[in-house]
């Protein structure tokens, strides 16, 4: 549906200002030390540093990559997301520096292997917020790395591995050539309600293998294409495999029609829930950015991943987010198609959809500007007070 995008400047070269940061993850034994070994073997990348974050007092880990050792930068003592998180801008930090100097050997991106036990959230916060740092990196991908024998029970027990899958840009999966290892049928069955919309890519499958060079260099209209390709792909399994739907009320009619669906991963713990909306009509600019810190602020911690392209105002606005942490919105310069309602596809930590369809409904009200004072009338005044209501209730 997507294959004629036309973004801004889609025919600019990709040049990069800062060093991206890709962030390896997978939880524990998924063999992501494997992974980084054959991908060190590819001449495209040849120019990588890695950053290895260790569990312990001890670090091994860093012993299984077959890399020089100015290579490597480990940092050992905790998990990278939390203990340990300073010392990941600081070591950022450092490595700028010693790069700027000359001291460390050319390299063109990095790439952060975290602990199978991380959420791999507050390493993306880190990269995309902290103002040390940049200046100098940019946020690149998230590669997940899942163990076909084990995601099944990781994901009924461990948070952190939901979370690693959710947050995936491509999903790489691990031991397809180990007996007893899950069909990749049962696999989709499992990962797709966490995460509907990134490839799935069987590692040991040389006749479907992606291409990581591709995948991590590619340009700013590649990486559009892709983003529509995840929502229309999140929709579509959404809408295949729903096994919840509610009823329009005569209020939400006469409001802005809303049309839902969603199905949730565990039914009995209700844990994960994945909806996908779609909103009639124009959302204003004024209430876009409320609700937008309201979600970020209110219900940031339960949304898993969250991804859409918006009506703002008859412009089309792609928007990316993961728990609190929101990626700049990017204007698309015309519609991919005729179709100009606003399309979510969201994956939550609890039952959220309620208060997700209630919100965008109250999303046009507006704040005029007088000699410098915002003014918001008394009817919009309501909608909003509404709108910060319909986040505060379960």
């Amino acid at each position: 549906m997507y294959d004629q995008l036309d973004f801004q400047d889609p025919s600019a070269p990709l040049i990069r200002s800062r060093l991206p940061v890709t962030i390896l993850t997978g939880f524990l034994g998924s063999g992501k030390s494997t992974f980084l070994n054959s991908l060190f073997k590819d001449p495209n990348f040849q120019k990588i540093l890695v950053i290895v974050n260790e569990f312990g007092e001890i670090g091994l880990d860093h012993l299984l990559i077959e890399r020089p050792e100015e290579n490597i930068v480990l940092l050992e003592g905790g998990c990278l997301c939390c203990e340990v998180r300073g010392d990941l801008v600081q070591t950022l930090s450092d490595i700028h520096e010693r790069r700027s100097g000359g001291s460390l050997a050319e390299f063109d991106r990095i790439i952060v292997e975290t602990t199978g036990l991380s959420n791999p959230v507050p390493i993306i916060q880190s990269i995309l917020c902290d103002i040390n740092l940049t200046p100098h990196y940019e946020f690149g991908k998230v590669i997940t790395i899942v163990d076909s024998r084990e995601i099944e029970s990781q994901v009924e027990k461990y948070v952190e591995a939901i979370q690693q899958v959710a947050v995936a840009d491509v999903l790489l999966v691990s031991k397809m050539d180990i007996p007893d290892h899950s069909s990749m049928e049962n696999l989709e069955a499992i990962l797709r309600p966490i995460n509907p919309g990134s490839p799935m890519i069987d590692l040991q499958d040389n006749s479907n293998q992606l291409s990581m060079s591709d995948f991590l260099h590619a340009g700013a209209r590649a990486e559009n294409e892709a983003f529509m390709r995840w929502l229309d792909k999140g929709e579509d399994f959404i809408l295949a495999n729903q096994n919840a739907s509610l009823q329009d009320t005569s209020e939400r009619v006469a409001l802005h029609p809303i049309k839902s669906h969603g199905i949730s991963l565990f039914s009995e713990s209700k844990r994960v829930h994945t909806f996908s909306l779609r909103r009639e009509g124009a959302i204003t600019g004024n209430s876009f950015v409320i609700w937008l810190n309201l979600l970020a602020t209110m219900k940031g911690e339960n949304i898993l991943r969250l991804k859409a392209i918006l009506n703002i105002e008859g412009k089309p606005i792609a928007l990316h987010g993961t728990h609190t942490i929101i990626h700049e919105p990017i204007e698309i310069t015309k519609w991919p198609s005729a179709d100009h309602a606003s399309r979510f596809v969201v994956i939550t930590n609890g039952p959220l959809q309620k208060q997700f369809e209630r919100s965008l409904e109250l999303l046009d009200f507006n704040v005029q500007h007088h000699e410098k004072v915002e003014l918001i009338d008394p009817e919009s005044y309501q909608k909003f007070l509404k709108l910060a209501e319909s986040f505060s209730h379960i």
